[in-house]
């Protein structure tokens, strides 16, 4: 089973893909994680790469990649737990009652979905 945050801030849902719990799907593993009719709904999936957590990658429904805004960035920070905001502790207090913060857990199953051509390759071997 799979964890992941779902985050929205000022309207805009957020998924936080952590790659060190494991590398992130592919373009159509995107597409379905993103949607909201079959996965788990959001309108940007942000990926946390494994080697620099800070270098957060954003992309888009179609699962191409698209420009990392300041929301994005607060909400990694947010995941993170290092909030990069230099504001006093009531106005983080108040950005972390602006969130709402869900957490997913994705099957076996629906993870398998994500990563088809890997399960391709274990059904050769």
């Amino acid at each position: 089973m799979r964890e992941l945050k779902k985050i929205t801030l000022d309207g805009v849902r957020y998924i936080v893909w952590d790659e060190l719990r494991g590398i992130s799907p592919q373009k159509s593993g995107m597409t379905l994680l993103l949607s909201d009719r079959n996965g788990v709904g959001a309108d940007i999936l942000l990926v946390l790469p494994k080697n620099r957590p800070l270098a957060v990658r954003a992309y888009g429904k179609d699962g191409s990649e698209v420009a990392v805004d300041e929301g994005a960035r607060l909400v990694a920070s947010f995941v993170l737990e290092k909030m990069t905001m230099l504001t006093s502790g009531t106005e983080a207090a108040e950005f972390e009652a602006a969130l709402d913060s869900v957490e997913v857990r994705l099957t076996d199953s629906f993870r398998a979905r994500l990563f088809p051509s890997e399960n391709s390759a274990r059904i050769a071997v």
